[in-house]
């Protein structure tokens, strides 16, 4: 199962930090660094969760059961609030 990005967002950077707007719903979210670097990531197209683990653990100390549960976490509130969504 991979993941993407939906065309119900758009987001640019500002002062450093990710804001991206659901411009169906008319609302503005911010990320915190980890999310930014998933969001980065998911600009770059479609990712499992795997590869996206795989991306964090390289950047931040964090083990791989932790990092998994974690961007399970993000992903599905990104994909409840329509901002990314699941391929097959």
């Amino acid at each position: 199962m991979k993941y993407q990005l939906t065309s119900e967002q758009i987001s640019s950077k500002v002062a450093g930090e990710t804001v991206i707007l659901n411009h169906s719903k008319g609302a503005y979210y911010g990320l915190d660094e980890v999310g930014v670097l998933i969001w980065d990531t998911l600009e770059k197209g479609p990712h499992t969760i795997e590869a996206l683990c795989d991306v964090v653990t390289s950047e931040y100390d964090v083990d791989a059961d932790t990092c998994k549960r974690d961007i399970d976490g993000l992903l599905k509130d990104l994909i409840s609030e329509r901002l990314v969504e699941i391929i097959k």
